[in-house]
């Protein structure tokens, strides 16, 4: 007995649709991914005031400390709004997300590095992905480990 093979009658249609779909997931993968990169995006980071502090270490150690602290804006990653704030904060990207190395100039060193902390909490998650909200306070630490 022989089995008849069914195939589709219009391959090309299934084809476009597919091409199609996975288009429409790539937008909107990527619009999430990076909402700020794009032209004219309204939802880019503004103005963010930052709060800094920095205690020069004493004469005889190597742990100076720093602190900035800015409120969250809707929708803005805690990052993004630290890189508006100081746009020369330089960050390594590693498997598991981006971090800090060094803010405004001051980088972590030895045994030092940078955290955060949103309403005096660590997040579960990286600043690179930690979106924050307008009710929110991020704060940056040289912490020593």
């Amino acid at each position: 007995m022989d089995k008849e093979k069914t195939e589709p009658k219009n391959p090309r249609v299934l084809w476009w649709l597919a091409v199609v779909l996975a288009a429409a997931i790539g937008v909107s993968i990527w619009s999430k991914v990076a909402p700020h990169k794009a032209n004219g995006n309204t939802n880019a980071p503004t103005n963010v005031n930052v709060a800094q502090n920095v205690n020069q270490a004493p004469a005889n150690t190597n742990s100076a400390t720093a602190n900035y602290t800015y409120p969250g804006q809707d929708g803005q990653t805690a990052l993004a709004l630290l890189k508006t704030a100081y746009p020369n904060t330089v960050t390594k990207t590693s498997s598991i997300g981006e971090y800090v190395t060094a803010i405004n100039g001051q980088a972590a060193s030895g045994n030092q590095g940078w955290i955060f902390k949103v309403n005096g909490a660590e997040p579960a998650v990286g600043a690179d992905k930690y979106v924050t909200k307008s009710s929110d306070t991020i704060e940056w630490d040289l912490a020593s480990f």
